[in-house]
């Protein structure tokens, strides 16, 4: 049974690694806005009138304006005057992050049940990325919000390359090992395809990493690894304080961190889209 699933392992694995093609490109929206920063230094008008053709993305760039707790940005009831308050930067890595649910769109009942737990679980993750890094004045919280959603951005793919794959097992079980398994991996050669920032690339190459040793700051990679920890259950806080992440963002102990994280998590939860935590 366990060589059953190595060679599928193996063999999904190179699939993707030989096509390129079986790699999602970037979603559209996300795409076109990083080809219109890199190449010119565009006009505020010329940004906010493409993505203005997306007014899913219009309506949340204006909600991440209205968050509380941000005190870089000024609430506007006009896109053109986000669109100026943030850097080249931070507005694509909002956009990028708004849209990453659009790599699954699969209707197979196993494989949405599969989605639907790890995306619920990349939301929070990026909710409590996103309130770590307001801890940590040398990064972002938009970098943050988005490092949170891709680390395990490589599932996203896999999940919708299984659907032309029926002979490998439905199980959850088998199909979240997988996840599991290739996730990194995948999530490497995706975000690596779209020429994202390396310090990106490591948050899913490093996943699961935890004895993590490196000089300088605490990074985007350790920020994840903690808030990936802090949504583990049951809790071992222990183990949390123990990890070499959490040491390097020098923060208080779990127990008060998730308390003075709740109310900003929250914000940023909603603002992605997701089921507040108390619902589970």
């Amino acid at each position: 049974m366990e060589n059953r699933h190595d060679a599928v392992k193996l063999a999904l694995y190179e699939r993707f690694l030989k096509d390129a093609s079986a790699l999602p490109p970037m979603p559209d929206s996300s795409l076109q806005l990083r080809r219109l920063l890199a190449a010119e230094h565009p006009s505020v008008e010329k940004v906010s009138a493409l993505l203005e053709q997306s007014p899913d993305l219009v309506e949340r760039l204006m909600q991440f304006a209205a968050l509380p707790l941000l005190g870089h940005i000024r609430p506007s009831t006009r896109l053109p005057e986000v669109v100026q308050q943030l850097d080249s930067k931070r507005l694509a890595n909002l956009v990028l992050a708004f849209e990453l649910r659009q790599l699954f769109d699969g209707q197979e009942p196993s494989l949405q049940k599969v989605f639907n737990k790890r995306w619920s679980l990349s939301l929070r993750r990026a909710a409590f990325s996103a309130g770590l890094a307001q801890h940590l004045p040398h990064l972002k919280e938009e970098d943050a919000l988005l490092a949170g959603l891709v680390q395990d951005v490589g599932s996203l793919p896999l999940l919708q390359e299984l659907h032309r794959w029926p002979q490998v097992s439905r199980l959850e079980c088998d199909v979240q090992r997988l996840c599991e398994q290739l996730s990194a991996e995948l999530g490497v050669l995706l975000l690596s395809a779209w020429k994202l920032p390396s310090a990106l690339v490591d948050c899913a190459r490093l996943r699961r990493d935890w004895c993590r040793q490196h000089k300088g700051p605490a990074d985007l990679a350790d920020v994840v690894q903690v808030a990936g920890q802090l949504l583990e259950e049951p809790r071992d806080d222990v183990r949390l304080a123990r990890l070499p992440a959490y040491q390097r963002l020098e923060l208080p102990t779990p127990q008060v961190l998730r308390a003075e994280l709740a109310e900003v998590v929250a914000l940023w939860l909603k603002l992605l889209g997701g089921r507040p935590l108390e619902e589970d």
